[in-house]
């Protein structure tokens, strides 16, 4: 049997592993992302992972390496654009220093991108045509498949579901541009607007108000919410009202069969899928539409690695 290695190069997390035909990860390694050093001292973790990954002589050969990116790539899908977290990533001609490496074909793509390949291969996607992929977690990002293949678009900006601009005087998005999903629906959006409630109302009751304002997340506005805390649950159900309105949005332009939803924030299970899937509903023109969980779960940037190779 022949393998595929799969990187997933985040902000905070590396991972690199082997995988089957199936889609199955047979051997996996993690450690943080390098502190400092930028991306050559990101590159060379990862390197080191992938080589102990493929001393072991039963996990051979080596048919590709795929990567998947927290960052913008080149439409080639081999070079990468910038990275939202490391510095350093300029420019970065990533697919031809794997093969160099490593001597098989390698490919790049950004992490939204790739997890939406995994999970139609291997997930939450398969026996649908046409699916969109969102992950929601301290950004929003996605990915756009048709016809069974991933769309990356004319530049390779495609699928970029975060930063549809909903409320053109809304507030600032990392991307510079006012606005944007991302800026009103995710984990750090949440945790802002939390915090602006509470330094305008003062403690008013709200759970959250023992904790000190730096340390308050998404995840904590998602207990408090869950717990019946008014503050926190005004403030998560608006967020959930701007991710549905994101999602009907996107759908009525590419009509998928189905919706998948990962990252972080998916951890507050019907919390955040209940009122998405009612405010798309009433705003999507498909009356079948399926939003759905997303099913890799950690090993999804592996998978999504690999997916581009298999």
């Amino acid at each position: 049997m022949t393998y595929v290695l799969g990187l997933d190069f985040g902000g905070t997390k590396l991972a690199a592993g082997l995988v089957d035909a199936r889609g199955a990860v047979v051997a996996r390694q993690a450690r943080p992302t390098p502190a400092s050093g930028g991306a050559q001292a990101s590159l060379a973790l990862m390197l080191e992972m992938a080589r102990e990954l493929l001393a072991d002589g039963r996990l051979s050969p080596l048919a590709g390496v795929g990567v998947s990116f927290g960052g913008p790539v080149e439409a080639d899908g081999r070079t990468v654009r910038l990275s939202m977290h490391v510095p350093g990533w300029e420019g970065a001609r990533l697919a031809d220093r794997l093969e160099q490496e490593f001597g098989v074909p390698a490919a790049v793509a950004n992490d939204g991108d790739a997890a939406a390949l995994a999970e139609l291969g291997f997930g939450a996607g398969r026996g649908v045509r046409h699916m969109l992929y969102l992950t929601v977690s301290t950004g929003i990002g996605g990915g756009v498949i048709i016809d069974g293949r991933l769309h990356r678009g004319e530049r390779a900006w495609a699928g970029e579901v975060g930063h549809q601009v909903l409320k053109p005087d809304g507030p600032p998005c990392p991307c510079g541009r006012n606005g944007c999903l991302e800026s009103l629906a995710s984990g750090l959006s949440v945790a802002r607007e939390a915090r602006a409630r509470l330094r305008a109302e003062g403690a008013s009751g709200s759970s959250l108000a023992s904790l000190a304002p730096e340390d308050l997340t998404a995840r904590d506005v998602a207990a408090a919410a869950a717990q019946g805390d008014r503050l926190a649950r005004e403030v998560w159900e608006a967020a959930m009202e701007w991710l549905g309105i994101g999602v009907a949005s996107a759908c009525n332009l590419i009509n998928p069969g189905r919706v998948v939803i990962g990252g972080g924030l998916t951890r507050a299970g019907d919390l955040l899928f209940a009122p998405v899937r009612r405010v798309a509903a009433a705003r999507a023109l498909d009356p079948a539409l399926e939003i759905v969980p997303a099913a890799l779960g950690d090993d999804v940037g592996i998978l999504g690695g690999a997916a581009l190779v298999l």
